[in-house]
This record gives C-alpha cells, structure tokens and sequence, in this order.
C-alpha cells in the first residue's frame, strides 16, 4: 500500500484539493486511491484528516498506529493501491510521520513568499484574532526554512514539490495538479471547486479587525462566515510600491535559494513568474464611521448576520468601552441593534438592582 502525506504548507490550496477529495472519494477509489472521509464547515474548509491519524494525548496530538492500521485496512478493503492524507498539519510533523510509516511520500506546494505575507496576514484577521495592521517589512517566510530542514533530515526523495501558481497548475487547476502528482490523469472529470475560504476585501479586514477586540467566539465565527462573500473581488494591496519592492528582492533571494537546493517541478519558470510580479492597488488600512456602518447594514440585509449577535456583541464592546480603539464605533452597533432587546436588557438591570 503506498503512503502519501499532503501537508499543505499553509496558504497554499488546502482546502479547495480537500474539499474535491472528500466530495469525489468513490471517483477516487476506482483510479485505486483511497482518501479518508472527513467534514466540512459551510465554507468547505476543514482541518482534514488529521483525525485520521492523530489522536488527542497528555502531550497533545500525537500519531496513532491504531488509526493509521484502520484506514490501511479501509483501504485494501476498497482495493485500492494508495492512500492519501491531507491536513495542514502534517507540516508541523513531517519527520515524525516520516519515521512513523517508512515507505509514506510528502505532497507540497511552495508558494513565493511575498504573497504568503499578505495571504497569511489576511487569513491571522480572519480566524486567528489579528487586531494590529500589517507590518510591510517582516522577517523572511518560515514556511521555506522549516520545509528545507525537514527534506535534510527525511530525504528529498520522499518529496514531491509543487509550485503554487495557477499559470503553472496542471490545466490552470490545483485539483488537476494535485491528482497530477500522483499520477492521475483528470482529463476527464471535473477539478472545479468554486471559492474556497477566500481573502477578505480591505473593508472586511477593518471590520473583523475591530471587532477581534472582542471575546465572542460564537459572533466571530458568525461574522467571519458573513465577511467572506462581502464586497467585490477586486485585487489589492497593503505594500506601498517601495516596500513591494524591498521585500520582493529579499523573498526573490530566499527562493533561489530553495529552489537551487530543492528540486521543485518547474522551477524556473516559477521563478521567473515571481520575479515578474507587480504590486497591486496599494490600499490603506482605514474606514470611516460611514464605511463601517455601511458593511454591517449590508450584511444585516442579507440576513448573514443576525441582529441578535450583533446586539451581544454592542453589549460587550460597552463593557471594553475604555480598552477599544475606534470606541465610537459602539454608537453604530447600537443604532443597528433592536431597541426592544436594549430595552429588555435595562428591564433585567432595574429588577437586578431592585432585588
């Protein structure tokens, strides 16, 4: 049975080739590859099969014989020749994994870093509670540093490398790209998946922002969910065109680097498509009263976001009046917010006292 592990790395498609796989696995299983299910959130992003393999411990996530020998056995039991994993994940735990099942490949994707800056900081507003702005000068990608120290110590012939450029995707597809890399021809079906997590427009990013002041998971989920399909798709950027500039030079160097160390399918030509990028409409990180109450009317309309969750969430944005920037913004939640749910909260308050 041949092992293959898809780590990802983060920022780098993971969740459109996971949401395909879950959603075509008896496909799969006729091309002899088996792909563990797993669930979905509305947006079709998951954590894949992490579970699959890993199970929760004193020390944490730590592998699991028994699982892995479970879905070894699910999948010989489907005929099928491979099995394929995939979670983010398994980036932070490649040497394990690989000492772990001998015979297992690695799937990856590099992605040029000067877009995973941005991508990364999008993403750390969206989910991750990100309040401050973006830094335009920060340190070089991680992601390469860490992945040339794990390819050292298991061995490059354990890897499969990717680049993560749709002009470079097996038919303009990572879908088509991935199946591509292990050794399936897609010609005949279709690789499409639609949107999958997408970026916030810069709106988005200053409302989530604000609002990641507060605690409520239950409203942030809520709101995330609703600033994904806010706005157009107009591309932008949060580089002034001198720190694009800067910045390109240094991850350009941290690339070649890699590259002429690494052996990464059509490596040249992503290089030369990195090195050729311009940077997008630069936009400022800033929003008016009027800009911020105009997104969450929008999404009230919509019925995205309810009036209920945005009242719980006026209620606790008073309470951190004193510790939130932009605390006028606090007027715009409670002109948005019913007045008979304010009233029922000060009736609550005045039989409290009372009492």
């Amino acid at each position: 049975m041949k092992v293959v592990f898809h780590f990802g790395p983060p920022k780098s498609g993971t969740s459109a080739i996971q949401k395909w796989m879950s959603s075509n696995r008896q496909w799969l299983i006729e091309q002899g590859i088996y792909y563990p299910a797993h669930v979905l959130d509305v947006n079709g992003v998951s954590s894949g099969n992490l579970r699959k393999v890993f199970v929760e411990s004193e020390k944490g996530l730590e592998f699991s014989d028994k699982l892995m020998a479970s879905e070894i056995a699910a999948a010989n039991s489907a005929q099928c020749h491979t099995i394929v994993f995939s979670s983010e994940f398994f980036f932070k735990k490649l040497e394990a994994l690989a000492g772990k099942v001998a015979e297992a490949q690695f799937i990856g994707y590099v992605r040029f870093g000067l877009e995973m800056m941005q991508s990364s900081y999008n993403q750390a507003v969206k989910r991750h509670g990100r309040t401050e702005t973006f830094r335009q000068n920060g340190p070089l990608q991680p992601t390469l540093r860490a992945l040339s120290e794990s390819i050292s110590k298991i061995g490059e012939e354990r890897f499969i490398l990717r680049p993560y450029s749709k002009k470079l995707f097996v038919a303009e597809s990572i879908v088509a790209d991935f199946l591509d890399a292990l050794g399936i021809n897609s010609s005949g079906v279709d690789t499409s998946v639609g949107r999958i997590n997408p970026s916030y427009c810069i709106e988005s990013i200053e409302v989530k922002r604000w609002f990641n002041q507060l605690e409520s998971e239950s409203f942030q989920t809520q709101l995330d969910l609703a600033l994904q399909s806010y706005g157009d798709s107009e591309a932008f950027s949060l580089f002034t065109d001198d720190n694009f500039e800067k910045n390109k030079e240094a991850y350009l160097g941290q690339l070649k680097r890699f590259l002429d160390n690494h052996k990464v399918a059509n490596s040249d030509a992503f290089y030369e498509q990195c090195a050729a990028q311009v940077n997008k409409p630069y936009r400022k990180q800033e929003l008016t009263l009027t800009e911020f109450k105009r997104v969450l009317k929008v999404l009230l309309k919509q019925r995205k976001l309810s009036r209920t969750a945005l009242y719980l969430a006026y209620n606790e944005a008073v309470l951190r009046k004193d510790a939130l920037s932009y605390p006028e913004r606090i007027g715009v939640l409670k002109q948005l917010t019913p007045k008979w749910l304010r009233l029922i909260r000060k009736l609550k308050e005045s039989l409290s006292t009372s009492g």
